[in-house]
């Protein structure tokens, strides 16, 4: 009877230690999936961006149409446009919404299929991946050139969408993109009075001036 009361009380001790440590491992089990995940998303949309940017057998316009395709794939568009309006998110029209979206999207593309031409088999190495939940990971990486130039930190801010990793934000050399063109775009509306035609025309300047070869200012708040 004592030997029967001594292991009921054990089992009554060890239960919930067990179902603890069970949830525990669960736990660091998802983390650890979500965080491989990450950099495996990572790894995927870098070596597709540096093969595109790398093929110089194809002209620009074929770049630019490869980096629009892995852009519609791998970011998350809609949000990035939405957030980049900051405090005046709700004051263009449906139309003009619209417009902004698709003008956003082929401005990133023009920018940075121009600004990138020069590069050439640059190879990206993962340093980490540090998650937010289940729902977001920041995933470290470098990049490291063929021609000698000291490497480059690049930090991605990824958002799950319907279950799936988008890009929302990417962080050069300790600046995040989206969050200095939020600035950017609200101060080209602030200083035109509220007007969102006014910002309608900034990405339309950045693209003339891509396609005409020059290289785009990305923060230039005129």
């Amino acid at each position: 009877m004592v030997t029967t009361r001594i292991v009921h009380r054990t089992r009554r001790l060890i239960a919930p230690l067990a179902l603890c440590m069970a949830l525990v491992a669960s736990v660091a089990q998802a983390t650890a999936s979500t965080g491989d995940a990450a950099r495996a998303f990572v790894e995927d949309v870098s070596k597709r961006a540096i093969d595109i940017i790398s093929d110089k057998n194809a002209s620009k316009a074929e770049r630019e149409a490869q980096f629009a395709k892995l852009l519609d794939e791998t970011a998350d568009m809609e949000r990035i446009a939405a957030f980049a309006l900051g405090q005046y998110l709700r004051t263009p029209t449906p139309e003009q919404k619209a417009e902004y979206l698709s003008l956003v999207k082929t401005f990133i593309v023009k920018v940075y299929v121009t600004r990138l031409s020069d590069y050439n088999d640059e190879k990206l190495d993962i340093l980490s991946a540090k998650t937010k939940g289940d729902k977001q990971a920041i995933v470290q990486s470098e990049i490291k050139f063929t021609n000698g130039r000291e490497p480059v930190t690049v930090d991605w801010w990824l958002i799950k969408n319907d279950g799936d990793f988008k890009i929302f934000d990417v962080n050069v050399v300790g600046i995040w993109l989206a969050q200095e063109q939020r600035s950017t775009f609200t101060s080209v509306i602030r200083n035109n009075g509220g007007d969102f035609n006014a910002l309608l025309d900034h990405p339309r300047k950045q693209i003339n001036k891509a396609e005409a070869g020059e290289t785009p200012d990305v923060s230039a708040a005129n």
